[in-house]
């Protein structure tokens, strides 16, 4: 009796602490649930006048989207979801700058896209650090610098200044009088309808695709360390429009279209 009453005794305990803990465990994840923000919608609009011809817009983890204002007003749109802190949407007195941000601190996320509309002719500048930034027919001098998205132009005028470490970029339908690109790790793809004056490229390892309108000339200087070059425009030394493209392990085409 002594030994089954030890194995009884014994049995209770384990029950108590398996109990114990699982209701420890419980009482925990309840906490947790409490203590974690909860998913919120967010939606901003706003136009603004711009005074004089500069924009420059901010971000790190936005998704941009940029297009032309049916106006002379800039539109912001900024819309999606965010856990904790909610997103800030600054615009300056003069509407020259703007600003959008969100925080990932004390457990909160953020996913939010951004739409710009902007009037023709201005000197744009978007500095982001991980979202996508997409161009669609923009008219504009622009200057785009991000580190780990992508650039996509869809029928952009104007100039077009991109600069990114690992996105790719993809410049389509293009009526541009000059292209600079800096990567280190993307795909440069630059389809050309219009024969632009400059072409510049530099991309480290990724692969370079240009297309240019054939009934021009070109000088050409494209060379890769360790990737295959093709060129199959007329390359003239003496012509005005120049395309410069460098690589050290990625491959080089430049193509009619």
């Amino acid at each position: 009796m002594k030994k089954a009453l030890w194995r009884n005794v014994v049995a209770v305990s384990v029950a108590v602490v398996v109990v114990g803990t699982a209701g420890a465990a419980t009482a925990a994840a309840i906490v947790e649930g409490f203590s974690t923000p909860k998913m919120q919608s967010f939606d901003y609009v706003e136009n603004h006048a711009v005074t004089g011809n500069n924009l420059a817009f901010t971000t790190r983890f936005a998704h941009v989207t940029v297009s032309m204002s049916p106006d002379s007003e800039v539109h912001v749109r900024v819309d999606g979801s965010y856990r904790g802190d909610i997103p800030t949407v600054d615009i300056s007195d003069d509407g020259s700058k703007v600003a959008v941000e969100c925080s990932y601190r004390q457990r909160g996320s953020c996913d939010i896209d951004v739409e710009l509309r902007i009037p023709a002719g201005l000197i744009l500048d978007i500095d982001g650090a991980a979202g996508d930034v997409v161009l669609s027919d923009v008219d504009a001098q622009t200057s785009v610098s991000t580190s780990a998205g992508s650039v996509v132009a869809r029928g952009s005028s104007g100039t077009l200044d991109i600069t990114t470490r690992f996105g790719d970029v993809d410049i389509a339908d293009a009526a541009v009088s000059a292209v600079e690109v800096d990567t280190t790790f993307g795909q440069v793809v630059l389809d050309s309808r219009v024969p632009p004056d400059s072409v510049l490229v530099q991309n480290m390892q990724g692969d370079s695709m240009i297309e240019l309108p054939a009934a021009e000339y070109y000088d050409v200087e494209a060379t890769s360390e360790k990737g295959d070059v093709d060129i199959d425009v007329v390359d003239d030394p003496t012509s005005p429009r120049s395309v410069s493209i460098t690589s050290e392990e990625g491959q080089i085409s430049v193509q009619r279209r």
